[in-house]
């Protein structure tokens, strides 16, 4: 099964321009290779080497697969010489024997159901892993690509919406969401540490609600949950009283911010990435996808299920002047459009899964 739309590939592509050529000739660690966000950069990575056979990209692709071991199981979409993966813990990079010149550490168990559940590995590879790679980074002298998230935000006062990369969040320490919330805050700090006083080049994106053509039914995510009742002939189930809002980024404008802040940023800071509009409700979503996509589809409110973790953001969504002015990225794909893509590929797709 493909596990993404072979335009969508393209579409960064052609975003990124000679962008990529940066990274010919290049050897790179990637964690989180298997993850959603992972599989794009892998292909993005098979493609240029397709392209450019006399000057490839040299891969270190790992995955632990700790949340999703069926996956582990399934081939790799295309063989390539200059790929090599290696399942274990992301911190096996570290001694990773050849010089690494990007370190991408996009490992992390980022869906709500999942952290609750593997709250200490949730811990260990945003603070642990993260010093691990630092150190690796400093050694190599790297350029290295964290990824934090829009959560160390928290549930930001509604005079900090849209929320720009200055602001300092409000978490909780203590709580479901805390092991996901504050090691990413602290996985940042080391960031900062390692820049300011070991001269590292790490570049930190906080991804805003990123969705797409590869997010699968156990990812528990509020759009594969949706196109897994629509599989499964369900009303969609908006959790709590549905008002919680998001702002959606569809994952060929997520892949072509990541991939301008890795190689076209000129010195370390924090980005966010995201598409600023529209900010909707999650019932307003549910919606939005009935009268435009689904019109049979029914909407349910429904109570939070046990292990998924409320007290969630109210708001959420992303300054991006920074990201703009600095590198030039701008969203293009509207909510409308993104949503029609996903719900093409996952209807495609979903039957073929088992929850």
């Amino acid at each position: 099964m493909e596990m993404f739309r072979p335009s969508d590939i393209v579409e960064i592509e052609n975003n990124l321009g000679e962008t990529l050529n940066k990274l010919s000739g290049k050897t790179i660690l990637l964690t989180g290779a298997g993850g959603f966000l992972g599989r794009y950069f892998m292909e993005l990575f098979r493609s240029h080497n397709r392209k450019e056979a006399c000057n490839p990209i040299r891969v270190i692709a790992l995955d632990s697969y700790v949340v999703a071991p069926e996956q582990k199981q399934q081939p790799r979409v295309e063989k390539d010489e200059n790929i090599e993966w290696i399942y274990g813990d992301a911190s096996i990079g570290a001694d990773y024997p050849e010089r690494f010149n990007f370190i991408i550490h996009a490992a992390g168990i980022a869906s709500p159901e999942h952290y609750r559940a593997h709250p200490l590995e949730t811990i260990d590879v945003a603070v642990n892993v993260t010093r691990k790679l630092l150190d690796r980074a400093k050694k190599d002298q790297a350029k290295m690509l964290f990824f934090s998230s829009s959560e160390i935000y928290g549930d930001p006062d509604k005079n900090f919406i849209p929320t720009a990369e200055e602001y300092n969040g409000y978490v909780s320490v203590r709580g479901p969401r805390s092991c996901y919330d504050e090691s990413k805050r602290l996985g940042e700090t080391l960031c900062w540490i390692y820049e300011n006083y070991f001269n590292v080049h790490v570049c930190v994106v906080r991804p805003f609600n990123i969705y797409g053509p590869g997010m699968l039914p156990k990812d528990f995510r509020v759009l594969p949950n949706f196109a897994s009742s629509i599989s499964n002939g369900e009303p969609l189930k908006v959790y709590g009283h549905g008002k919680q809002t998001r702002t959606f980024c569809y994952i060929t404008d997520a892949m072509t911010g990541f991939c301008k802040v890795l190689l076209e940023s000129e010195k370390p800071g924090v980005w966010n990435v995201g598409n600023p509009t529209p900010e909707i409700s999650i019932f307003d979503l549910a919606l939005k996808i009935k009268n435009e996509i689904f019109p049979q589809t029914l909407i349910e409110l429904v109570t939070y299920p046990e292990a998924y973790p409320d007290e969630e953001p109210n708001r959420r969504c992303p300054d991006i002047h920074k990201i703009e002015s600095e590198i030039g990225y701008s969203p293009k794909i509207s909510l409308s459009e993104g949503l029609a893509r996903f719900s093409e590929w996952s209807q495609g797709t979903y039957s073929s899964f088992h929850r």
